[in-house]
């Protein structure tokens, strides 16, 4: 085995980037998802580093101050040469009283690459030979194996990226040939391919502003590969299914699209609104479709859209390009769920709801075949009992994502309607708006990670409830009311208050004349009402749930009239309520009564 081999078996250190919420990015977390309990985050502070290292009792120093942690816990009781050492380490100063000495700890040490960019560059261009291929591929992957943004950053300078993807483009083009000597070393090739894209996904994770460089001068040819890579691969997995199923089902499977064509319309059918989703027959296991190497490939190369969709001014291309959604689209369908490494499925859905992020891609998406009701799909998945803890991660991840998507793409007054008419998405947001239990309650990841779904899916009910009159009434009429029991339920006892003020906005959006009546009809709402209006304080001008409410009972109070069957109920709460409180609010609420305060979740 090769000494550069022998480099690529290190383990990596996680790394974790910004995101819009607490906790890593699906970027990072389709790596290394979890190994311990919680995110590993880098510390921001000396103090927090001192804590960590005291609780934890995990300090690791040189020479003589590793004498000095030992005997730090130990009462000084004569002036040895353990104590003036500890006392020079320490700047000659200490507290009377003070057993203990809290040392300023070691500075991280600087990333020092084996390489230089200019001489890794140099080798790929100059590498022929599988043999010089290999070794210079590996060389990239020793020196690029790091977190070090500005280091990736001169790498993109060096014309790292642009090697590596001429690199990538030969291979590809290696793999035409169809005859017999280049189709026995098919193996081999793939094998380089999938460590191509390795290298090149390390480079990528440098700043916005680098890749953003980067993909003004290859991403055209770059996407066009990866597209290619990931079609042909999930395509191949499916053939796999269909040869080892029965030759009727084999028969009648059909095949994922490598992207869009005028028939893409044409085969959805009236069940699913002409939108059409690619499902393989099931298969008992998946295990053995793809090999190390494959799986690799497609790990890194939906890894790199996902660096690309980090760039805000290529959301537009990226999203707009020939068949690349119908690819990642065909991943994330992919059944069953084994037959796709899972670090790639979730940065596919990443990628998905960055794109969304873009106003000039929200309507094209809407209208993509397939891919809200893939959305839905995911939000539906269910953690099944007795599951590794890495299968229930990417299913808890994989909603909260979905849910994000949704929430992205129901901004424009135009898929507000699409979106509030499809039954199976309000029931998804509706059902994962009131999921709080995780399935290891002392997993404080697992709540985050439902918290943020919870989110996500009560603010995309919010703008849902901002459609037009006919849409708010299928809304309040959906399920026989129970999108307006999910709402009263956050709003009863969800703990997240920046929830609860989203529940309130939602309902305030539904309430019109034509809907009051439904709504007062649910005592439990009015029960909600009347809690919240009567629980709080002096309202201050920057909270809002009260407003919500008080607006509400406006619109209720007007609407209902004493010859009404439902007028009891809203009797109880205006006697309960001195509604001279919230008379003051009726000149401030707009004539729609909606909540239009966009903020659009973006990286």
């Amino acid at each position: 085995e090769k000494p550069a081999t022998r480099t690529l078996l290190r383990t990596h250190q996680t790394k974790t980037t910004s995101f819009m919420e607490p906790g890593p990015s699906i970027l990072n977390m389709a790596e290394a998802m979890l190994e311990n309990d919680e995110y590993k985050t880098s510390h921001t502070s000396l103090e927090e580093l001192v804590d960590d290292e005291e609780d934890n009792n995990d300090n690791e120093t040189k020479g003589d101050q590793g004498d000095e942690n030992n005997n730090q816990t130990k009462p000084a009781t004569r002036k040895d040469d353990t104590v003036n050492r500890r006392d020079n380490a320490d700047g000659g100063k200490r507290s009377e009283g003070r057993s203990v000495v809290i040392q300023e700890p070691p500075k991280r040490r600087k990333v020092s690459p084996p390489f230089t960019p200019k001489e890794i560059v140099d080798a790929l261009n100059s590498s022929m030979s599988m043999e010089e291929r290999l070794g210079s591929i590996y060389k990239a992957i020793s020196a690029f194996d790091h977190d070090d943004k500005e280091l990736h950053n001169r790498e993109i300078q060096a014309g790292a990226d642009i090697a590596l993807v001429k690199m990538l483009a030969f291979l590809e083009f290696k793999t035409g040939f169809r005859r017999p000597p280049i189709k026995v070393n098919l193996d081999a090739i793939t094998k380089e391919i999938s460590l191509t894209c390795q290298a090149l996904e390390m480079v990528y994770r440098a700043s916005s502003e680098s890749v953003e460089v980067s993909f003004n001068r290859v991403g055209t040819d770059l996407m066009q590969i990866i597209v290619i890579l990931i079609d042909e691969e999930v395509k191949a997995r499916m053939q796999k299914f269909t040869q080892d199923s029965s030759p009727a089902s084999a028969a009648s499977a059909p095949l994922p699209s490598t992207g869009f064509s005028s028939d893409d319309q044409k085969d959805g059918d009236e069940e699913d609104g002409g939108q059409r989703s690619v499902t393989p027959p099931p298969y008992e296991n998946a295990w053995g479709v793809g090999d190390w190497d494959r799986d690799l490939m497609l790990r890194k190369a939906s890894k790199i859209l996902g660096h690309f969709a980090r760039v805000g001014q290529a959301t537009r291309d990226i999203a707009h390009f020939p068949g690349l959604l119908g690819s990642i689209l065909n991943l994330i369908n992919m059944r069953p769920y084994d037959a796709v490494p899972w670090e790639a499925r979730l940065s596919c859905l990443w990628t998905i709801a960055n794109l969304a992020c873009n106003t000039d891609n929200m309507m094209m998406m809407i209208c993509c075949p397939g891919l809200v009701n893939s959305l839905v799909n995911v939000g539906f998945r269910q953690v099944e009992p007795m599951e590794p803890i890495e299968r229930t991660m990417e299913v808890l991840r994989a909603r909260s994502i979905a849910s994000r998507a949704i929430l992205n793409l129901s901004w424009p007054p135009e898929n507000k309607i699409l979106l509030s008419e499809n039954p199976a998405l309000v029931s998804m947001l509706s059902q994962l708006a009131v999921k709080r239990s995780p399935p290891y309650s002392r997993s404080k990841t697992m709540q985050d990670i439902l918290a943020q779904t919870r989110r996500y899916a009560v603010s995309g009910l919010r703008n849902l409830a901002a459609a037009p009159r006919r849409s708010k009434i299928a809304l309040c009429e959906h399920g026989n009311g129970r999108l307006l029991d999910t709402l009263t339920d956050v709003a009863l006892n969800e703990d997240n208050e920046a929830i609860v003020e989203l529940a309130f906005a939602a309902i305030h959006n539904l309430a019109i004349h034509d809907t009051a009546e439904i709504m007062v009809g649910k005592p439990d709402l009015v029960l909600a009402l009347k809690n919240h209006l009567l629980s709080e304080g002096p309202e201050d001008e920057s909270t809002k749930p009260k407003s919500h409410a008080s607006s509400t009972l406006l619109v209720l109070e007007r609407s209902i009239t004493p010859e009404m069957p439902s007028y009891d109920n809203l009797r109880e709460l205006l006697d309960a309520v001195n509604p001279t409180d919230t008379m003051a609010d009726l000149s401030s609420s707009k004539s729609d009564n909606s909540e239009t305060a966009k903020e659009i979740v973006e990286v």
